[in-house]
């Protein structure tokens, strides 16, 4: 079966029915994480892949993590968030529990796809390690109770123990654009490299990184544009909800793309609801 990974929907529905209008019918899709928040229509958005079934997957992206703190009473809401439409929906439960059955990171067609990028220490399989602690916090008991625990600019460190390393490890696959010349995250540089100065490094571009064999497909970074010069990474958020576009790529040998251009949805610094 072809599997296509989606870049970040942000609620942007209407341009997601035109994208996958595109997409061969009986396809896998496998949505890099932030389906929700920001864009207009968060509810038809996450609505729609619930009902896809098995054929799609949905990554855990840092805002689908907070409408689960939001949800949890463990986050307030930015004047930002677009996501009241959930809350308030009828079915909001059954969103939640899903939601919360979603991984963090996965690997399809060779490819490891996460939602914003991997430790430069990790291998696939210790990304995925660290991944799956996350998922079954999430899902135990404890989980909403207790997900407020997992925000907080945490820095990796394999002798991190507890919600310590469950928050380092949220911070690296949701949050991560640039490190510091150590290897610590850098939690403020949002912009492209070309506008960014260059003591910060791409994560993608950290010597030494472990999956840099790995064709990596990761959303989150939607001043990135494409990246040419390292080879194996695949950046899917093309800015659709500022007036980007929409992307899917084919995972495996056959790499194909389909794209849809977006009108502005959000205009960067607007605080409103939409």
């Amino acid at each position: 079966m072809k599997t296509y990974a989606i870049g970040d929907v942000h609620g942007c529905f209407d341009t997601l029915e035109q994208l996958l209008q595109q997409i061969p019918n009986k396809s896998r899709l496998v949505f890099i994480g932030d389906i929700v928040n920001r864009g207009p229509k968060s509810l038809e958005t996450i609505r729609t892949v619930m009902r896809m079934g098995d054929r799609a997957e949905c990554l855990l992206g840092n805002h689908e993590l907070h409408l689960l703190a939001v949800y949890a009473g463990q986050r307030a809401m930015s004047p930002e968030d677009t996501i009241s439409e959930i809350l308030n929906a009828p079915d909001c439960e059954d969103i939640i529990q899903w939601l919360r059955n979603r991984p963090l990171a996965l690997v399809d067609h060779g490819f490891l796809c996460v939602h914003a990028a991997t430790h430069w220490s990790w291998s696939v399989e210790e990304t995925l390690k660290q991944a799956s602690r996350v998922e079954k916090f999430i899902r135990s008991d404890k989980g909403l109770s207790q997900i407020g625990e997992l925000f907080g600019k945490q820095q990796w460190s394999p002798d991190l123990r507890g919600k310590d390393r469950l928050r380092a490890v949220v911070n690296v696959l949701t949050r991560t654009r640039y490190l510091n010349a150590d290897g610590t995250m850098d939690f403020k540089q949002k912009l492209s490299p070309a506008d960014t100065p260059v003591e910060y490094i791409p994560w993608f571009k950290f010597p030494g990184r472990k999956t840099a064999k790995t064709p990596v497909a990761f959303g989150h970074w939607s001043t990135l544009g494409p990246v040419t010069d390292v080879p194996n990474v695949f950046p899917l958020d093309t800015a659709c909800l500022w007036g980007g576009a929409l992307t899917a790529r084919r995972l495996g040998r056959h790499r194909e793309t389909f794209s849809v251009k977006a009108p502005i949805y959000r205009i960067p610094g607007e605080k409103r609801n939409l």
